[in-house]
Protein backbone atom coordinates (compact mmCIF):
# COMPACT_ATOMS: atom_id res chain seq x y z
CA UNK A 1 0.00 0.00 0.00
CA UNK A 2 3.05 2.47 0.79
CA UNK A 3 4.63 1.41 -2.49
CA UNK A 4 1.18 2.20 -4.22
CA UNK A 5 1.27 5.76 -2.61
CA UNK A 6 4.43 6.65 -3.34
CA UNK A 7 3.98 5.83 -7.32
CA UNK A 8 0.73 8.62 -7.22
CA UNK A 9 2.11 10.88 -5.44
CA UNK A 10 5.38 11.14 -7.30
CA UNK A 11 2.80 10.98 -11.07
CA UNK A 12 1.27 13.99 -9.50
CA UNK A 13 4.60 15.99 -9.15
CA UNK A 14 5.48 15.04 -12.14
CA UNK A 15 2.77 16.74 -13.47
CA UNK A 16 2.63 19.84 -11.93
CA UNK A 17 6.40 20.08 -12.44
CA UNK A 18 5.99 19.61 -16.38
CA UNK A 19 2.26 21.46 -16.59
CA UNK A 20 2.58 24.50 -18.66
CA UNK A 21 1.12 27.92 -17.04
CA UNK A 22 -0.07 30.88 -18.41
CA UNK A 23 0.52 34.34 -18.25
CA UNK A 24 -2.54 36.80 -18.92
CA UNK A 25 -1.90 39.86 -20.55
CA UNK A 26 -4.72 41.84 -20.94
CA UNK A 27 -4.46 44.88 -23.64
CA UNK A 28 -6.49 48.22 -23.81
CA UNK A 29 -6.59 51.43 -25.95
CA UNK A 30 -8.58 54.39 -25.89
CA UNK A 31 -10.70 55.32 -29.49
CA UNK A 32 -12.35 58.14 -28.37
CA UNK A 33 -10.24 60.80 -30.36
CA UNK A 34 -10.65 58.14 -33.58
CA UNK A 35 -14.49 58.52 -33.05
CA UNK A 36 -14.51 61.72 -32.38
CA UNK A 37 -12.73 62.60 -35.74
CA UNK A 38 -14.79 60.68 -37.30
CA UNK A 39 -12.70 57.77 -38.08
CA UNK A 40 -13.82 54.78 -35.99
CA UNK A 41 -17.78 54.14 -35.63
CA UNK A 42 -18.28 52.45 -32.52
CA UNK A 43 -21.58 50.84 -33.86
CA UNK A 44 -19.61 48.98 -36.93
CA UNK A 45 -16.17 49.46 -37.15
CA UNK A 46 -13.85 46.68 -34.88
CA UNK A 47 -10.68 46.74 -33.30
CA UNK A 48 -8.41 43.90 -33.80
CA UNK A 49 -4.46 43.21 -32.03
CA UNK A 50 -2.04 41.35 -33.89
CA UNK A 51 1.45 40.15 -33.48
CA UNK A 52 4.18 38.24 -33.54
CA UNK A 53 2.74 35.84 -30.39
CA UNK A 54 -0.31 34.56 -32.08
CA UNK A 55 0.89 31.21 -33.29
CA UNK A 56 2.47 31.09 -29.85
CA UNK A 57 -0.63 31.71 -28.40
CA UNK A 58 -2.91 29.24 -30.68
CA UNK A 59 -3.93 31.12 -33.33
CA UNK A 60 -3.27 29.99 -37.51
CA UNK A 61 -0.77 32.87 -37.81
CA UNK A 62 0.73 36.06 -37.13
CA UNK A 63 -0.20 39.80 -37.76
CA UNK A 64 -3.25 38.24 -39.54
CA UNK A 65 -6.96 37.58 -38.77
CA UNK A 66 -9.65 38.36 -36.37
CA UNK A 67 -9.21 36.29 -33.68
CA UNK A 68 -8.06 39.25 -30.84
CA UNK A 69 -10.88 41.42 -30.82
CA UNK A 70 -10.93 44.24 -28.26
CA UNK A 71 -14.24 45.15 -26.79
CA UNK A 72 -15.66 48.20 -25.13
CA UNK A 73 -17.64 46.52 -22.49
CA UNK A 74 -18.87 49.39 -20.62
CA UNK A 75 -19.11 51.88 -23.54
CA UNK A 76 -16.60 54.16 -22.33
CA UNK A 77 -14.33 54.07 -26.01
CA UNK A 78 -11.47 51.80 -24.24
CA UNK A 79 -11.19 48.79 -26.03
CA UNK A 80 -9.79 45.81 -24.04
CA UNK A 81 -8.42 41.75 -24.36
CA UNK A 82 -6.93 39.67 -21.89
CA UNK A 83 -4.81 37.35 -24.46
CA UNK A 84 -3.36 34.41 -21.81
CA UNK A 85 0.27 34.00 -23.24
CA UNK A 86 2.08 30.46 -22.87
CA UNK A 87 4.79 30.96 -20.23
CA UNK A 88 7.62 29.64 -22.32
CA UNK A 89 7.23 33.37 -23.97
CA UNK A 90 8.07 34.51 -20.41
CA UNK A 91 11.43 37.14 -20.89
CA UNK A 92 10.57 37.76 -24.90
CA UNK A 93 10.04 40.62 -26.99
CA UNK A 94 6.53 40.70 -28.45
CA UNK A 95 5.48 43.03 -31.39
CA UNK A 96 2.08 44.09 -31.92
CA UNK A 97 -0.44 46.57 -33.08
CA UNK A 98 -4.18 47.46 -32.68
CA UNK A 99 -5.87 47.35 -36.00
CA UNK A 100 -8.92 49.38 -37.06
CA UNK A 101 -11.38 46.98 -38.82
CA UNK A 102 -9.43 44.62 -41.65
CA UNK A 103 -7.12 47.03 -43.23
CA UNK A 104 -6.43 50.15 -40.62
CA UNK A 105 -3.29 49.23 -39.24
CA UNK A 106 -1.86 51.60 -36.45
CA UNK A 107 0.66 54.52 -37.87
CA UNK A 108 3.57 54.81 -35.94
CA UNK A 109 6.37 56.84 -35.90
CA UNK A 110 9.84 55.04 -36.33
CA UNK A 111 11.72 56.17 -33.00
CA UNK A 112 13.36 54.93 -30.12
CA UNK A 113 9.72 54.40 -28.69
CA UNK A 114 9.10 51.85 -31.61
CA UNK A 115 11.83 51.28 -33.55
CA UNK A 116 10.66 49.28 -36.35
CA UNK A 117 7.31 50.88 -36.14
CA UNK A 118 5.35 48.74 -33.60
CA UNK A 119 4.86 48.61 -29.73
CA UNK A 120 6.60 45.90 -27.92
CA UNK A 121 5.93 44.15 -25.02
CA UNK A 122 8.58 42.61 -23.00
CA UNK A 123 6.67 39.15 -21.41
CA UNK A 124 6.86 39.16 -17.40
CA UNK A 125 4.57 36.38 -15.22
CA UNK A 126 2.58 36.26 -13.79
CA UNK A 127 0.12 38.56 -15.35
CA UNK A 128 0.60 41.90 -17.19
CA UNK A 129 -2.17 44.86 -17.61
CA UNK A 130 -0.57 47.20 -20.21
CA UNK A 131 -1.45 50.70 -20.07
CA UNK A 132 -4.05 52.01 -22.05
CA UNK A 133 -2.84 53.20 -25.20
CA UNK A 134 -4.28 55.81 -27.79
CA UNK A 135 -4.71 54.30 -31.41
CA UNK A 136 -1.80 55.81 -33.59
CA UNK A 137 -0.78 57.46 -30.20
CA UNK A 138 -3.08 60.11 -31.16
CA UNK A 139 -4.28 61.78 -27.53
CA UNK A 140 -4.93 65.20 -29.59
CA UNK A 141 -7.98 66.19 -30.35
CA UNK A 142 -8.00 67.33 -34.34
CA UNK A 143 -11.22 69.10 -35.45
CA UNK A 144 -11.35 68.78 -39.02
CA UNK A 145 -13.59 72.02 -40.27
CA UNK A 146 -14.81 72.56 -44.00
CA UNK A 147 -14.42 76.04 -45.29
CA UNK A 148 -15.72 78.01 -47.83
CA UNK A 149 -13.04 80.65 -49.54
CA UNK A 150 -14.09 83.15 -52.46
CA UNK A 151 -11.41 84.18 -54.48
CA UNK A 152 -11.26 87.37 -56.19
CA UNK A 153 -8.78 88.97 -58.67
CA UNK A 154 -8.28 91.78 -60.59
CA UNK A 155 -6.52 90.62 -64.38
CA UNK A 156 -7.59 94.56 -65.86
CA UNK A 157 -3.10 95.10 -65.68
CA UNK A 158 -2.65 92.36 -67.76
CA UNK A 159 -6.33 91.91 -69.71
CA UNK A 160 -6.11 92.26 -73.71
CA UNK A 161 -6.10 89.82 -76.67
CA UNK A 162 -2.75 88.78 -78.29
CA UNK A 163 0.76 88.11 -76.71
CA UNK A 164 1.40 89.88 -74.09
CA UNK A 165 -1.48 90.05 -72.37
CA UNK A 166 -4.10 87.97 -70.59
CA UNK A 167 -6.41 86.95 -73.34
CA UNK A 168 -9.75 85.57 -72.28
CA UNK A 169 -9.82 83.74 -75.34
CA UNK A 170 -7.03 81.18 -74.74
CA UNK A 171 -5.79 82.11 -71.69
CA UNK A 172 -7.56 80.61 -67.96
CA UNK A 173 -6.13 81.15 -64.31
CA UNK A 174 -6.21 78.38 -62.14
CA UNK A 175 -6.69 78.12 -58.43
CA UNK A 176 -3.16 75.66 -57.36
CA UNK A 177 -0.96 75.06 -55.11
CA UNK A 178 -2.12 73.64 -51.84
CA UNK A 179 0.27 73.26 -49.64
CA UNK A 180 -2.28 72.22 -46.60
CA UNK A 181 -1.88 69.34 -44.23
CA UNK A 182 -3.64 67.05 -46.32
CA UNK A 183 -5.95 69.63 -47.62
CA UNK A 184 -8.96 68.39 -49.38
CA UNK A 185 -10.31 70.89 -51.96
CA UNK A 186 -13.69 70.78 -54.20
CA UNK A 187 -14.79 73.03 -56.94
CA UNK A 188 -14.05 75.07 -59.75
CA UNK A 189 -10.35 75.59 -59.46
CA UNK A 190 -10.52 77.39 -62.38
CA UNK A 191 -11.69 80.64 -62.18
CA UNK A 192 -14.24 82.36 -64.36
CA UNK A 193 -15.61 85.71 -65.33
CA UNK A 194 -19.31 86.57 -64.43
CA UNK A 195 -19.46 90.39 -64.33
CA UNK A 196 -19.94 92.04 -67.55
CA UNK A 197 -19.26 95.71 -67.00
CA UNK A 198 -15.57 94.46 -65.62
CA UNK A 199 -14.67 91.57 -67.19
CA UNK A 200 -10.87 91.58 -66.47
CA UNK A 201 -12.49 90.46 -62.59
CA UNK A 202 -12.39 86.84 -61.89
CA UNK A 203 -13.12 85.07 -59.24
CA UNK A 204 -14.18 81.10 -58.01
CA UNK A 205 -15.86 79.68 -54.92
CA UNK A 206 -13.99 76.41 -53.25
CA UNK A 207 -14.57 74.55 -50.54
CA UNK A 208 -11.37 73.49 -48.47
CA UNK A 209 -11.53 70.52 -45.59
CA UNK A 210 -8.40 70.78 -43.52
CA UNK A 211 -7.43 70.78 -39.80
CA UNK A 212 -9.42 73.83 -37.81
CA UNK A 213 -6.09 76.43 -36.83
CA UNK A 214 -4.60 75.31 -39.62
CA UNK A 215 -3.43 76.91 -42.71
CA UNK A 216 -3.70 76.21 -46.57
CA UNK A 217 -1.04 78.11 -48.47
CA UNK A 218 -1.48 78.77 -52.61
CA UNK A 219 -0.88 80.47 -55.37
CA UNK A 220 -2.59 80.99 -58.83
CA UNK A 221 -1.39 79.52 -62.15
CA UNK A 222 -2.39 80.71 -65.61
CA UNK A 223 -2.30 78.42 -68.40
CA UNK A 224 -1.22 77.70 -71.15
CA UNK A 225 2.04 78.03 -68.69
CA UNK A 226 4.37 78.66 -71.93
CA UNK A 227 2.34 82.20 -72.52
CA UNK A 228 3.33 83.60 -69.16
CA UNK A 229 6.62 84.02 -66.91
CA UNK A 230 7.83 81.56 -64.20
CA UNK A 231 5.62 78.84 -65.93
CA UNK A 232 2.44 80.80 -65.20
CA UNK A 233 3.39 81.13 -61.54
CA UNK A 234 2.53 83.43 -59.77
CA UNK A 235 5.67 85.07 -59.10
CA UNK A 236 4.52 86.52 -55.39
CA UNK A 237 4.87 84.22 -51.86
CA UNK A 238 2.07 82.07 -51.43
CA UNK A 239 -0.99 83.45 -49.90
CA UNK A 240 -1.78 81.87 -46.42
CA UNK A 241 -5.50 80.95 -45.65
CA UNK A 242 -6.47 80.10 -41.95
CA UNK A 243 -9.17 77.01 -41.48
CA UNK A 244 -11.55 78.72 -39.33
CA UNK A 245 -14.53 77.06 -37.49
CA UNK A 246 -16.75 74.67 -39.23
CA UNK A 247 -18.88 76.09 -42.09
CA UNK A 248 -16.84 79.56 -41.66
CA UNK A 249 -16.46 81.51 -45.15
CA UNK A 250 -13.42 83.72 -46.49
CA UNK A 251 -13.40 86.58 -48.56
CA UNK A 252 -10.06 87.16 -50.29
CA UNK A 253 -10.16 91.08 -50.89
CA UNK A 254 -9.56 91.25 -54.65
CA UNK A 255 -5.86 91.70 -55.31
CA UNK A 256 -4.29 92.29 -58.44
CA UNK A 257 -1.95 88.70 -58.78
CA UNK A 258 1.59 88.53 -59.61
CA UNK A 259 0.87 86.86 -63.14
CA UNK A 260 2.67 88.10 -66.13
CA UNK A 261 2.08 87.54 -69.83
CA UNK A 262 5.33 86.90 -71.80
CA UNK A 263 6.00 90.29 -73.64
CA UNK A 264 7.24 90.90 -76.75
CA UNK A 265 10.79 92.84 -76.70
CA UNK A 266 10.83 96.86 -75.56
CA UNK A 267 9.49 98.62 -78.87
CA UNK A 268 10.39 101.67 -76.88
CA UNK A 269 12.93 102.55 -73.66
CA UNK A 270 11.53 101.39 -70.33
CA UNK A 271 12.87 102.88 -67.17
CA UNK A 272 13.25 101.49 -63.73
CA UNK A 273 13.88 103.48 -60.30
CA UNK A 274 15.43 100.91 -57.78
CA UNK A 275 14.95 102.24 -54.40
CA UNK A 276 16.19 99.87 -51.29
CA UNK A 277 16.71 100.95 -47.85
CA UNK A 278 19.85 99.44 -46.29
CA UNK A 279 18.50 100.66 -42.42
CA UNK A 280 18.96 97.66 -40.85
CA UNK A 281 20.26 95.52 -43.26
CA UNK A 282 21.89 92.44 -42.74
CA UNK A 283 24.45 90.40 -44.32
CA UNK A 284 23.42 86.65 -44.51
CA UNK A 285 27.13 85.51 -44.44
CA UNK A 286 26.98 86.94 -40.90
CA UNK A 287 23.87 86.95 -39.53
CA UNK A 288 24.69 90.44 -37.98
CA UNK A 289 23.26 93.66 -38.57
CA UNK A 290 25.50 96.42 -40.84
CA UNK A 291 25.82 99.99 -39.78
CA UNK A 292 24.81 102.04 -42.71
CA UNK A 293 27.57 104.07 -42.48
CA UNK A 294 30.13 101.37 -42.96
CA UNK A 295 28.60 101.12 -46.69
CA UNK A 296 30.64 101.72 -49.50
CA UNK A 297 28.44 99.96 -52.75
CA UNK A 298 25.56 99.07 -53.22
CA UNK A 299 24.41 97.06 -56.53
CA UNK A 300 21.47 95.35 -58.20
CA UNK A 301 21.81 92.11 -60.27
CA UNK A 302 19.08 90.10 -61.83
CA UNK A 303 17.43 88.17 -64.62
CA UNK A 304 17.25 90.76 -66.93
CA UNK A 305 20.29 91.66 -69.74
CA UNK A 306 20.50 95.38 -68.41
CA UNK A 307 20.47 93.71 -64.81
CA UNK A 308 24.16 91.09 -66.15
CA UNK A 309 21.59 88.61 -66.77
CA UNK A 310 22.82 86.60 -62.69
CA UNK A 311 26.59 86.95 -64.85
CA UNK A 312 29.57 88.16 -62.39
CA UNK A 313 31.21 87.00 -59.33
CA UNK A 314 29.04 89.46 -56.86
CA UNK A 315 32.30 91.17 -56.49
CA UNK A 316 33.02 95.36 -56.76
CA UNK A 317 34.87 94.23 -59.57
CA UNK A 318 31.49 93.53 -61.34
CA UNK A 319 30.18 97.40 -61.52
CA UNK A 320 33.44 98.35 -63.95
CA UNK A 321 32.52 98.57 -67.73
CA UNK A 322 35.25 98.58 -70.07
CA UNK A 323 35.29 98.61 -73.89
CA UNK A 324 34.68 95.11 -73.96
CA UNK A 325 32.50 94.24 -71.26
CA UNK A 326 29.32 94.98 -69.84
CA UNK A 327 28.79 95.76 -65.58
CA UNK A 328 26.78 92.95 -64.39
CA UNK A 329 26.10 94.61 -60.99
CA UNK A 330 24.62 98.23 -61.33
CA UNK A 331 25.59 100.64 -58.90
CA UNK A 332 23.11 102.48 -56.03
CA UNK A 333 23.76 105.56 -55.04
CA UNK A 334 23.00 107.88 -51.46
CA UNK A 335 24.26 110.56 -52.51
CA UNK A 336 20.73 112.54 -54.31
CA UNK A 337 21.82 112.01 -57.67
CA UNK A 338 19.93 109.66 -60.79
CA UNK A 339 16.89 109.03 -58.86
CA UNK A 340 18.27 109.24 -55.40
CA UNK A 341 15.45 111.48 -53.66
CA UNK A 342 17.53 112.54 -50.04
CA UNK A 343 21.13 112.06 -49.88
CA UNK A 344 22.74 110.29 -46.89
CA UNK A 345 19.30 108.46 -45.42
CA UNK A 346 20.29 104.96 -45.93
CA UNK A 347 17.91 104.62 -48.93
CA UNK A 348 20.38 103.81 -51.96
CA UNK A 349 18.14 104.12 -55.59
CA UNK A 350 19.32 104.38 -59.06
CA UNK A 351 17.75 104.78 -62.26
CA UNK A 352 18.39 101.97 -64.72
CA UNK A 353 16.97 102.51 -68.60
CA UNK A 354 15.86 99.38 -70.59
CA UNK A 355 16.79 100.15 -74.64
CA UNK A 356 14.66 99.16 -77.31
CA UNK A 357 14.82 95.86 -77.97
CA UNK A 358 15.35 94.66 -74.95
CA UNK A 359 13.37 91.53 -72.81
CA UNK A 360 10.42 93.28 -71.62
CA UNK A 361 7.53 91.85 -68.93
CA UNK A 362 9.03 90.87 -64.91
CA UNK A 363 12.38 89.74 -64.12
CA UNK A 364 14.09 88.70 -60.97
CA UNK A 365 16.71 90.38 -58.81
CA UNK A 366 18.64 90.76 -55.51
CA UNK A 367 20.56 93.77 -54.21
CA UNK A 368 24.13 93.48 -52.42
CA UNK A 369 26.33 95.26 -50.57
CA UNK A 370 29.94 96.02 -49.90
CA UNK A 371 31.92 96.90 -47.10
CA UNK A 372 35.45 96.77 -45.85
CA UNK A 373 36.22 93.38 -45.21
CA UNK A 374 33.13 92.21 -46.70
CA UNK A 375 34.82 90.16 -49.61
CA UNK A 376 36.43 87.77 -47.44
CA UNK A 377 33.50 86.26 -46.13
CA UNK A 378 31.89 83.20 -47.93
CA UNK A 379 35.38 82.39 -48.53
CA UNK A 380 35.53 84.99 -50.82
CA UNK A 381 33.03 83.17 -53.31
CA UNK A 382 30.06 85.58 -54.28
CA UNK A 383 30.87 87.74 -51.01
CA UNK A 384 28.24 90.49 -52.09
CA UNK A 385 25.52 88.00 -52.77
CA UNK A 386 24.49 88.26 -49.30
CA UNK A 387 21.09 89.34 -49.16
CA UNK A 388 18.83 86.22 -49.00
CA UNK A 389 19.24 83.21 -46.71
CA UNK A 390 17.43 81.41 -49.03
CA UNK A 391 18.85 81.21 -52.52
CA UNK A 392 15.62 80.85 -54.02
CA UNK A 393 13.92 84.15 -52.89
CA UNK A 394 14.36 87.42 -55.12
CA UNK A 395 12.26 90.48 -55.89
CA UNK A 396 11.06 90.78 -58.71
CA UNK A 397 10.10 93.73 -61.27
CA UNK A 398 8.22 94.55 -64.08
CA UNK A 399 9.67 95.84 -66.89
CA UNK A 400 7.17 98.87 -69.21
CA UNK A 401 8.07 100.08 -72.39
CA UNK A 402 7.69 103.64 -72.19
CA UNK A 403 7.04 104.05 -68.82
CA UNK A 404 9.26 104.87 -65.43
CA UNK A 405 8.83 101.57 -62.68
CA UNK A 406 9.07 102.71 -59.24
CA UNK A 407 10.47 100.00 -56.66
CA UNK A 408 10.92 100.61 -53.35
CA UNK A 409 12.67 97.26 -51.30
CA UNK A 410 13.61 97.07 -48.11
CA UNK A 411 16.95 95.12 -48.03
CA UNK A 412 16.61 91.17 -47.01
CA UNK A 413 12.53 91.78 -47.33
CA UNK A 414 11.21 89.85 -50.52
CA UNK A 415 8.30 91.75 -50.06
CA UNK A 416 7.29 93.89 -53.41
CA UNK A 417 6.75 97.50 -52.50
CA UNK A 418 6.15 99.10 -55.68
CA UNK A 419 4.16 101.95 -55.86
CA UNK A 420 3.60 101.75 -59.65
CA UNK A 421 3.62 98.17 -61.31
CA UNK A 422 2.73 100.39 -65.12
CA UNK A 423 0.85 102.54 -67.07
CA UNK A 424 -0.77 100.71 -69.56
CA UNK A 425 -2.02 102.18 -72.66
CA UNK A 426 -5.63 100.72 -73.25
CA UNK A 427 -5.58 101.15 -76.77
CA UNK A 428 -5.31 103.54 -80.09
CA UNK A 429 -8.18 105.15 -79.74
CA UNK A 430 -7.73 108.75 -79.25
CA UNK A 431 -10.01 110.15 -76.46
CA UNK A 432 -12.36 113.60 -76.81
CA UNK A 433 -11.93 114.88 -73.52
CA UNK A 434 -10.18 114.46 -70.34
CA UNK A 435 -11.09 112.03 -67.96
CA UNK A 436 -10.46 110.69 -64.27
CA UNK A 437 -12.44 107.67 -63.57
CA UNK A 438 -13.13 105.87 -60.35
CA UNK A 439 -10.70 103.09 -58.78
CA UNK A 440 -11.32 100.00 -59.17
CA UNK A 441 -12.01 97.72 -56.82
CA UNK A 442 -13.04 100.48 -53.99
CA UNK A 443 -12.26 99.95 -51.20
CA UNK A 444 -9.10 98.07 -51.82
CA UNK A 445 -6.42 95.99 -50.16
CA UNK A 446 -3.53 96.44 -51.49
CA UNK A 447 -4.02 97.06 -55.27
CA UNK A 448 -6.31 98.86 -56.88
CA UNK A 449 -6.21 99.93 -61.19
CA UNK A 450 -6.72 103.93 -61.98
CA UNK A 451 -8.06 105.20 -65.06
CA UNK A 452 -7.36 108.15 -67.57
CA UNK A 453 -7.78 109.54 -70.27
CA UNK A 454 -5.95 112.57 -72.17
CA UNK A 455 -6.80 113.92 -75.53
CA UNK A 456 -3.53 115.22 -76.30
CA UNK A 457 -0.16 114.58 -75.63
CA UNK A 458 1.35 116.58 -72.91
CA UNK A 459 2.72 116.46 -69.41
CA UNK A 460 0.50 114.20 -66.95
CA UNK A 461 0.88 114.01 -63.10
CA UNK A 462 -1.07 111.33 -61.00
CA UNK A 463 -0.15 111.60 -57.39
CA UNK A 464 -1.96 110.15 -54.45
CA UNK A 465 -2.83 112.06 -51.20
CA UNK A 466 -3.00 111.02 -47.89
CA UNK A 467 -6.10 113.31 -45.65
CA UNK A 468 -3.23 115.33 -44.35
CA UNK A 469 -3.02 116.70 -47.89
CA UNK A 470 0.79 114.97 -48.34
CA UNK A 471 1.42 113.18 -51.05
CA UNK A 472 2.07 109.66 -50.26
CA UNK A 473 2.94 108.26 -54.18
CA UNK A 474 3.59 109.71 -57.27
CA UNK A 475 2.32 107.23 -60.03
CA UNK A 476 3.04 109.44 -63.24
CA UNK A 477 4.90 112.04 -63.85
CA UNK A 478 5.97 112.38 -67.42
CA UNK A 479 4.85 113.11 -70.94
CA UNK A 480 1.92 110.90 -72.20
CA UNK A 481 0.30 110.80 -75.89
CA UNK A 482 -3.07 111.11 -76.31
CA UNK A 483 -4.87 107.98 -75.19
CA UNK A 484 -7.15 105.97 -72.80
CA UNK A 485 -4.69 104.66 -69.80
CA UNK A 486 -4.56 102.86 -66.92
CA UNK A 487 -2.35 102.95 -63.44
CA UNK A 488 -2.23 99.80 -60.96
CA UNK A 489 -1.55 101.28 -57.43
CA UNK A 490 -0.07 98.80 -54.74
CA UNK A 491 -0.85 100.52 -51.12
CA UNK A 492 1.48 97.98 -49.71
CA UNK A 493 3.42 100.29 -47.37
CA UNK A 494 0.79 102.65 -46.26
CA UNK A 495 -1.85 102.07 -43.49
CA UNK A 496 -5.82 101.65 -43.66
CA UNK A 497 -7.76 105.36 -44.40
CA UNK A 498 -8.91 107.75 -46.96
CA UNK A 499 -6.95 108.42 -49.34
CA UNK A 500 -7.16 110.85 -52.76
CA UNK A 501 -5.63 110.65 -56.06
CA UNK A 502 -5.20 113.43 -58.22
CA UNK A 503 -4.89 114.14 -61.91
CA UNK A 504 -2.88 117.04 -63.45
CA UNK A 505 -2.65 118.35 -66.59
CA UNK A 506 -2.37 121.50 -68.62
CA UNK A 507 -5.94 121.32 -69.25
CA UNK A 508 -7.46 119.79 -67.08
CA UNK A 509 -7.06 118.71 -62.73
CA UNK A 510 -9.58 116.65 -61.37
CA UNK A 511 -9.44 114.41 -57.57
CA UNK A 512 -11.39 111.35 -56.34
CA UNK A 513 -11.29 109.42 -53.62
CA UNK A 514 -10.37 106.20 -52.32
CA UNK A 515 -10.17 103.85 -49.42
CA UNK A 516 -7.36 101.76 -48.50
CA UNK A 517 -8.87 98.62 -46.19
CA UNK A 518 -6.04 96.28 -44.65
Amino acid sequence: MKKIMLTIMFAFLSVSLFAQTTIPITFAVNMKIQAEEGYFNPLTDHIYIRGNFQVDVGDASDWSGTTFTATSPNQDSIYSLTINFPDSLVGKDVAYKFVLNDGGWESLPTNATYPDGNRHLIVTAPSMTLPVAYYNDDSVLIVQATNILNVTVDLSSIYGTGKGFFDPNVDSLVFQGLFGNGSVVSGNRTLTANDPIHPWIYSTSLVIKDVQGDSTQWKLRAFPDSNFFNGGWEVANNYVTAIGPDSSTTEIPTFVPTIFPIQPALATVGHVLFQVDMNNAVNKYTQQKIDPKTILIVGVKGQNPVLGGWAGNWLPSDTVTTDSTQATLITLNDSGKNGDKVAGDGIWSGLVTFPVGNVGGPGLFKYGFYYAGEDTLNGGYHPMDNEFLDGSVNHWVDVKAGDTVIVNNKFGDPTNYSSLTGVKKENNLTPEKYTLDQNYPNPFNPSTVIRYSVPKSQLVTLKVYNLLGQEVATLVNNRQNAGNYQVTFNADKLASGIYFYNLNTAGFNATKKMILLK
